[in-house]
């Protein structure tokens, strides 16, 4: 009997419902379609198998195992969970458009195979496309796919083929699979396609080939497989990646971490034992400890932690980073991020009121009490829809953030939003970046009348020792070293006092360079960051009365 699932309430025998002794025909239609009209139980295992990938992949094709055995293709992890966000997006959408950032060896690819294959030999008229990297890559494909079909259990389940090539099937339903490799802007060229998986996007020898492809596929009741593992930071697929984790556009990201692969695991000896770095891995992570013994020798035989990071990616940042180095060691970064958690509201800020709204863009930790004083740290982008964001990062006197706001808005507006912001907390001490867009925020909020605006004071003749005081703090080749070396100080301290997660984000992409210049990595932001380091200077240069305790920031910038 075939395995139930928790939407077919009825069991399923191929060997007992389909009788051997019939001739099947085509009759120029697909065998799924000429016979559910004569045989009712036949009927079922056929609708069955068209709505549901999983029972159709595990009792009707066959793949080779990494022992090269002809085996049924049972749903891992990583496949279970692309599946169901692909159901969702049709159930929501009607179409599916999904970028797969994969860790090694999960078995998406042969998922997304099974998928074109089943669209194709189940359905009339639809045409499948893949897009392989290599010529190689191509040939195993097409091997793969074949193999599905030279293997398929009944003639039930087996159309007839009306065309066979080197790379393309075509069936007398009216359906046709094919793949090409991505050399030149001629793929893909005149054709319609109703499904297209991109294989190892990220490793296309020509990423202009991309865009013409989905050009191919229609809005409505089609699909987009778009999977890779990570190649560098830059390139199409990075670049959506970014956008769609921030977010932005139509493309969905799933990201599949090594941790998921129950195969990814090692027996522990008697004497094992966690050390601290793997105790955080662990919570973070929710690791058991075969989970971490599998990484601590995968890392020995890999020979370090950034190998095993872009190799077995735990994050989708983590899978991009093979260029520079974190201006602060993992490990500390992976501490810092299990002190984050949810914030307990979230609003739209308004000229005069927080808004409360699921998706704000003001997320509030801690509401502030009366008797604490806080400090802001902004950092202001030029506003453009698709450039940097502007960030305003909330600190406690102890430096531990409270509130952030981050988002794409005029300068002149983001005045409006930091004064309001900084009357709530008390009249918070504010420091604005004022390089650039910063001088016109800043004029703003002088207007506004902020009571409580940072000055900063310059020598600006080294002869005589003259001071000029210009309210804003202004970022150059010597001040933010400081202020970032000190972010790694208290990070490495474990008193960074960091609970957003998406700040937590951006130290996963922030390098030092060659030079030791340390930014965002190309592709990637650093508003966060910038934000919350100046917001912790702020803390030291807070006046005497608006002081108190500090004891999370004890290094002195100036």
């Amino acid at each position: 009997m075939l395995d139930k699932v928790p939407h077919i309430h009825i069991p399923i025998s191929i060997s007992l419902s389909l009788p051997q002794n019939i001739k099947y025909t085509n009759r120029g239609g697909h065998v799924f379609m000429d016979l559910e009209s004569k045989k009712p139980e036949i009927k079922k295992i056929i609708n069955t198998f068209k709505s549901n990938l999983p029972l159709y992949a595990k009792h009707c094709l066959k793949i080779i195992n990494k022992q090269g055995k002809l085996i049924e293709f049972e749903f891992n992890e990583a496949q279970k969970m692309l599946d169901e966000q692909i159901n969702k997006q049709i159930k929501e959408r009607g179409h599916v458009r999904i970028l797969i950032l994969k860790s090694r060896q999960t078995g998406i690819s042969t998922y997304c195979q099974a998928r074109g294959f089943w669209k194709t030999v189940t359905a009339q008229n639809q045409n499948a496309v893949v897009v392989s990297h290599l010529n190689e890559s191509t040939k195993a494909i097409f091997g793969m796919v074949r193999n599905f079909y030279d293997n398929l259990p009944h003639p039930v389940v087996t159309p007839e083929l009306k065309e066979s090539t080197s790379n393309s099937m075509a069936f007398t339903h009216g359906s046709r699979w094919r793949i090409a490799t991505a050399r030149t802007g001629e793929v893909g060229r005149g054709w319609t396609t109703n499904y297209l998986h991109g294989s190892e996007v990220a490793f296309y020898p020509n990423a202009d080939i991309i865009p013409g492809l989905l050009q191919t596929v229609p809005e409505a009741e089609s699909e987009i497989l778009l999977e890779s593992t990570a190649n560098g930071a830059g390139g199409w697929f990075y670049d959506a990646c970014m956008r769609s984790l921030r977010g932005e556009g139509e493309w969905e990201i799933c990201f599949i971490p090594w941790y998921m692969m129950s195969e990814y695991r090692r027996k522990v000896d008697p004497y094992f034992e966690l050390e601290r770095e793997e105790e955080d891995i662990k919570r973070m992570f929710n690791l058991d400890d075969e989970q971490v013994m599998f990484r601590r020798l995968k890392m020995q035989e890999l020979g370090g932690e950034d190998l095993f990071r872009q190799e077995y990616p735990s994050t989708p940042q983590e899978a991009f980073l093979t260029t520079g180095r974190l201006f602060v060691e993992p490990k500390f970064i992976d501490q810092a991020a299990v002190e984050c958690y949810t914030p307990v509201s979230r609003f739209d800020v308004r000229d005069t009121e927080f808004v409360p709204h699921a998706k704000g863009l003001l997320k509030i930790f801690e509401n502030p009490k009366d008797s604490l004083r806080y400090c802001i740290g902004v950092d202001v982008a030029e506003g453009l829809e698709h450039g940097d964001y502007s960030c305003i990062q909330v600190l406690d006197h102890m430096g531990c953030q409270v509130a952030t706001w981050s988002g794409h808005v005029d300068p002149f507006d983001l005045a409006y939003i930091v004064s309001k912001i900084g009357l709530h907390y008390n009249k918070a001490w504010t420091l604005i970046e004022r390089n650039n867009h910063g001088l016109t925020t800043i004029r703003k909020i002088q207007e506004l009348n902020y009571p409580n605006l940072y000055v900063q004071q310059t020598v600006d003749d080294a002869y005589t020792d003259k001071l000029t005081r210009r309210a804003g703090f202004l970022t150059t080749s010597k001040t933010k070293p400081l202020i970032i070396d000190n972010l790694a100080h208290l990070l490495r301290q474990g008193e960074s006092g960091i609970v957003d997660k998406e700040l937590i984000d951006e130290l996963r992409t922030y390098v030092v360079d060659a030079r030791g210049i340390s930014n965002a990595q190309h592709g990637c932001f650093d508003d966060r960051i910038m934000a919350y380091a100046i917001a912790l200077f702020g803390l030291n240069s807070m006046p005497r009365k608006h002081r108190q305790n500090f004891k999370r920031v004890k290094k002195q910038f100036f």
